[in-house]
């Protein structure tokens, strides 16, 4: 029997961390880190991957000096580096619903329902969701019970940090879709560096000689050596 497949899937399939979308893109994914900042508070196997990559990633480095001006001149002194900051621009998946195709419709009484009921809404409700508890757990009060950390992932980075602004801009230019952006405080930077795609054609093409046609090798060059000696 034919295996039923969804009609509106994901950029991203939902596999290891490290899964690549059909045209090799890799995902940007969240997780949420408990106070060791090593064990994952989520389920087993949750993550929350972004329904669509963002259109810019910025990292930024700086170093934190301060000048005193004194009498005499100025007074720097330097503190090492400053606070690692990452700014996101990203926007929506389209509101696309079943039969009836984009939608911008607000109100769920009409017919066909809403926006709301699209997966690209879910995914933008995941992220708002993830920024107002910025990686906290509440109790039933809503006092802060465990103060965890987000984790950030894409390709070769890991960074630890927390959300400081989040901004969705609804246009009448884009209506089938938000505009997101947001920012985040850094305070642990991890960098994984691949190299599967740099050493494997090194390897193979050594793994290649056979001892035999190493032997025949180191023959024929000893031969060569004996015959330039020769008078």
């Amino acid at each position: 029997m034919p295996v039923d497949q969804p009609l509106f899937t994901g950029a991203f399939p939902a596999r290891e961390d490290d899964a690549l979308s059909r045209e090799g893109r890799r995902p940007v994914i969240f997780d949420i880190l408990g106070p060791d900042r090593q064990t994952s508070i989520l389920p087993e196997g949750l993550k929350l991957v972004m329904h669509v990559n963002p259109r810019s990633l910025s990292i930024k480095y700086s170093r934190r000096v301060e000048r005193i001006q004194t009498r005499g001149g100025f007074v720097e002194q330097h503190w090492g580096d400053d606070t690692i900051g990452i700014d996101l621009e990203a926007a929506t998946g389209g509101f696309m619903r079943l039969y009836s195709g984009l939608s911008n419709v607000t109100s769920p009484a009409t017919t066909g329902g809403s926006r709301r009921e699209t997966l690209a809404y879910d995914s933008y409700l995941d992220i708002l969701a993830l920024f107002h508890n910025n990686g906290s757990v509440y109790d039933i009060e809503g006092q802060i019970a465990l103060k965890g950390i987000i984790k950030l992932t894409f390709d070769a980075g890991v960074y630890l940090g927390w959300f400081n602004s989040f901004t969705v801009t609804e246009s009448a230019d884009q209506p089938y879709q938000f505009n997101l952006s947001a920012s985040m405080d850094i305070a642990e930077e991890l960098q994984v560096w691949r190299t599967s795609i740099t050493f494997p054609s090194v390897t193979q093409t050594i793994s290649t000689l056979s001892a035999d046609d190493i032997a025949a090798t180191n023959a024929d060059a000893a031969a060569q050596a004996a015959a330039q000696n020769v008078p």
